[in-house]
C-alpha cells in the first residue's frame, strides 16, 4: 500500500473509511516511558530537538506501540523564531523561553533575515523519520502559525494570559501586523522544505487562539494562516499537500473559520462536533476532539466517551479520530491503548 491509499489520506481526501484513522497530538512525548529512557540523556530538550536520529526514534515509539494511523514530525513549534536569533532555550519545568524576545518595534525592524538553512536540522530530521517509519505511513510536518509564533517571541516565554503580548498588540499593531508577516514568509519557506524533505501531510497549529477576541482573532491570527495557505497552494512543490488547521478554542465558531486551501479543520475539545459535522459535509475533512482529560478517567468513562465521538462521526466521510489538545504527561499510556481499541473495535 502506498502513502497516498492509507486510511489518513483517505480522510483528508473526503473519501470513506472502514474504521476512523487515528493519531494524537503530542503522541511523542513525555507520557511514555520509552520518551523519559531517552530524554534523560539530554541535558536541554531543544539539544535533544537537534539530534535527527534521535528525533526519528522518538516519533517512531508511538507507531510501534499503538500502531497509529499517521506519524508526525518531532520537532517544536518555536524553531522559527529560534531561527531569527531569538535565543530560543528551555527550563526544565518551565518550558520555552527566548533570550532576545521583541519589546519594541524596533526589534522587529532589526530582526535577521531568515535563512531556512539555519533549521537544516529539522530537515534531516524528516529524513531519518521517513528511513524508520513504515513506507505506507504518512509522516505529517507542522509549523506553528504567525500569531503563535510572534506570541511566543514577544512574551518571551510561555504565559496563561500573555499580557506583553497584548500590551504590544495594543500599542504597536503595524509592527505586529509586520512581525506576522515576516513570520508567515518564513513559515512558507520552512514548511516547503518540509514537503523536499518527506512530508505528506502540513498541520499548522494556532495554540494560542484563545487570548484574542473575535476582531483581533481575523486580523492577527486567521489573516496571517489564510496568507499562509495561500502561499502553500500556489507553489507547485506544496499545492497537492492536505493542510490540517488547529485552532485551540478560537474566539469564533469553529465552523466560521474554515477557509480554501485547507483540507481538515482539527476540532479543539471545547468545539462542537455536532455543528461542525452539519457545516463541513462534503467540504472539509474533521480531525478530533476527544477532551485529553477523559484519558485520566476510569476505563469505563474512556470507552463511552470515545464511543459518543465515534458513533456521532460514523459515516462521516472524512473523520480522523484525534484529541481536542496533546496528550499530558500525566496520561498513562494504557489508558491511550483502552481508547484506541475503543475506537478500533466500534461497532453500533
Amino acid at each position: 500500500m502506498s502513502v497516498s491509499e492509507s486510511s489518513f489520506i483517505r480522510a483528508l481526501n473526503l473519501e470513506p473509511t472502514s474504521k476512523p484513522p487515528i493519531w494524537l497530538m503530542r503522541q511523542a512525548g513525555r507520557y511514555l516511558p520509552e520518551y523519559k529512557a531517552i530524554r534523560k540523556h539530554y541535558k536541554n530538550f531543544l539539544d535533544m530537538c537537534k539530534e535527527p536520529k534521535t528525533c526519528a526514534e522518538l516519533a517512531l515509539q508511538p507507531i510501534e506501540r499503538y500502531g497509529l494511523d499517521a506519524s508526525i514530525l518531532f520537532s517544536d513549534i518555536l524553531t522559527i523564531p529560534d531561527a531569527f536569533n531569538l535565543g530560543l532555550f528551555f527550563s526544565e519545568g518551565e518550558g520555552p523561553r527566548f533570550a532576545n524576545p521583541i519589546t519594541m518595534p524596533s526589534d522587529v525592524d532589526n530582526l535577521n533575515i531568515f535563512d531556512v538553512n539555519d533549521l537544516d536540522y529539522v530537515f534531516k530530521t524528516v529524513e531519518e523519520t521517513r528511513k524508520v517509519l513504515p513506507e505506507s505511513l504518512p509522516l505529517i510536518g507542522f509549523c506553528g502559525s504567525p500569531w503563535t509564533l510572534a506570541a511566543y517571541s514577544i512574551e518571551g516565554a510561555g504565559s496563561k494570559t500573555f499580557p506583553r503580548v497584548m500590551k504590544f498588540l495594543q500599542l504597536h499593531s503595524n509592527s505586529l501586523e509586520k512581525l506576522l508577516g515576516l513570520y508567515a514568509d518564513a513559515c512558507f519557506v520552512y514548511l516547503k522544505q518540509q514537503v523536499l524533505s518527506g512530508i505528506n501531510v502540513i498541520q499548522i497549529f494556532d495554540s494560542w487562539a484563545d487570548l484574542l477576541n473575535e476582531d483581533q482573532f481575523e486580523k492577527f491570527s486567521i489573516n496571517p494562516t489564510k496568507n499562509l495557505v495561500r502561499m502553500l497552494k500556489n507553489d507547485r512543490v506544496t499545492k497537492t499537500i492536505p493542510i490540517i488547521l488547529f485552532e485551540k478554542a478560537s474566539p469564533i465558531e469553529v465552523t466560521d473559520i474554515a477557509f480554501d486551501g485547507i483540507a481538515c479543520m482539527s476540532l479543539h475539545h471545547t468545539d462542537s462536533l455536532e455543528n461542525a459535522k452539519l457545516k463541513f459535509l462534503n467540504s472539509y475533512a474533521i480531525q478530533g476532539n476527544l477532551d485529553p482529560n477523559v484519558l485520566t478517567k476510569s476505563d469505563e468513562d474512556i470507552n463511552r466517551r470515545t464511543r459518543e465521538i465515534t458513533s456521532e462521526m460514523r459515516g462521516y466521510p472524512g473523520f480522523i479520530f484525534n484529541l481536542g489538545h496533546g496528550i499530558t504527561p500525566n496520561i498513562h499510556p494504557d489508558k491511550v491503548q483502552i481508547m484506541i481499541d475503543a475506537i478500533r473495535n466500534f461497532e453500533d
